[in-house]
């Protein structure tokens, strides 16, 4: 027999049973549209970044990520296409400086204020977010700190005409670059097909060091000006290169990754990349047995910040704003796992730099430990294309191509920036 006590005691099961199944749907029906740019080809992603959000994916079955992967190359043009018309995904890789920044004044992505505690009370600095903040306020969270500027040079080339150390002078690495000219050897391998490479890894550091790690926000402000005698020397250097041969003569047909392989099969002396280089020249060079350096641009003679080295943080992720609050809860909870110190040590192993306070793993290469101190020997300065307004970036890069193929000269491309400032 059911009496009344009984069957409340029924009604009550029957409720808690229905709340609790309708937790557990909301949960399940928590979805996030997620991009991002990683397609396994380098070891930071394919090691550490790609891995976490699988284990993401796996520790959080109530959380699905409906992922899309866009190469590099087309990541940025598709993501600035949507936030036109408003329609970004919930999750997504951004970039800093100018290049997100339109996505924050346009009210596109949640500010991270309410949690970046998290991240800045004993992990990360809150200097090393400011790529990504905007009237004080923090729109993502970085894993790599990307320096844009290395030398690669192959030792053994570099003694076959006569130099067993990198130069330490601007003047001594032409007199360097001319040796091996002169032994038959393409001394600087370059792929500026894209139109990047000239800009983010040469004109970025040589800038710098020639006008100052302030001069990008003086001549936006209005202090200062593209045509200063400081900018034009730095767009004469790159000339120079260009004008004594030192390039191979197909530098604008070829891209970064066949620039790279000319290096690798020794059809070049050396070649200029980013931090995202230093793990793929380590291993290639222990497996194909070469003897490779790095080191950074020589000082050039005039020079105000001699120690300047082009860097920028990156690999962040954004969320955006709007979400649901279940959609919301999902994605900082992802954000908190992928960005952990356990992801930093784990990046440090790949051969990246990152921007969080964490000890050096005991089993990272000692090459790579060499280029930790040859960095701390250094000064972050900006990134031209992670701080000019994206019209520029369009002028400096296509300047730079017509200036190493004898188009332009420094002072018109200086010029040409001014105007369309």
């Amino acid at each position: 027999m059911i009496t009344k006590r009984n069957s409340l005691i029924i009604f009550i099961v029957l409720i808690v049973g229905i709340l609790f199944t309708s937790s557990v749907m909301a949960q399940e029906a928590v979805e996030l549209e997620m991009w991002h740019a990683w397609t396994g080809q380098d070891a930071f992603a394919s090691e550490v970044l790609l891995p976490k959000i699988e284990e993401f994916q796996k520790n959080n079955p109530n959380i699905k990520l409906n992922i899309q992967v866009i190469p590099n190359d087309s990541y940025r043009t598709k993501l600035r296409t949507q936030a036109a018309g408003g329609q970004i995904p919930d999750i997504m890789q951004t970039y800093p400086g100018s290049e997100v920044q339109p996505l924050v004044e346009a009210g596109l992505l949640m500010d991270l204020e309410g949690i970046i505690d998290y991240w800045t009370d004993d992990l990360i600095p809150r200097d090393s977010l400011s790529a990504y903040t905007f009237n004080d306020k923090v729109y993502a969270i970085p894993a790599k700190v990307n320096y844009t500027h290395f030398a690669f040079y192959n030792k053994d080339m570099l003694k076959e005409a006569g130099y067993t150390e990198w130069p330490e002078t601007y003047k001594e690495f032409k007199e360097m670059a001319d040796a091996l000219k002169e032994n038959d050897i393409v001394p600087i391998s370059l792929g500026n097909k894209a139109k990047w490479v000239l800009q983010s890894i040469y004109i970025s550091t040589i800038g710098d060091r020639l006008t100052g790690i302030d001069y990008l926000e003086d001549v936006l402000a209005g202090d200062r000006k593209f045509t200063d005698p400081a900018f034009i020397k730095a767009l004469d250097v790159i000339k120079e290169l260009a004008d004594k041969e030192y390039f191979n003569k197909d530098a604008n047909s070829l891209n970064d990754m066949e620039m790279r392989q000319a290096f690798y099969q020794k059809r070049a002396a050396m070649f200029f990349g980013g931090a995202w280089d230093i793990g793929g020249v380590i291993e290639t060079a222990k497996e194909e047995n070469m003897n490779v350096g790095i080191a950074t641009f020589p000082q050039i003679e005039g020079e105000v910040n001699p120690k300047a080295l082009s860097g920028v943080t990156g690999s962040a992720f954004s969320i955006r704003s709007g979400l649901s609050e279940a959609q919301k809860e999902a994605a900082i909870k992802f954000l908190k796992f992928f960005y952990s110190e356990e992801t930093y040590v784990d990046l440090l192993r790949t051969g990246s730099f990152v921007p969080a306070k964490v000890a050096l793993p005991d089993d990272i290469s000692p090459q790579f430990k060499d280029v930790i101190n040859l960095v701390n020997e250094h000064q972050i300065g900006p990134v031209y294309d992670a701080v000019l307004p994206i019209n520029l970036i369009q002028t400096i890069n296509n300047g730079l191509q017509s200036l190493t193929a004898g188009e332009i000269t420094s002072e018109e491309l200086a010029q040409e920036m001014q105007d369309n400032l």
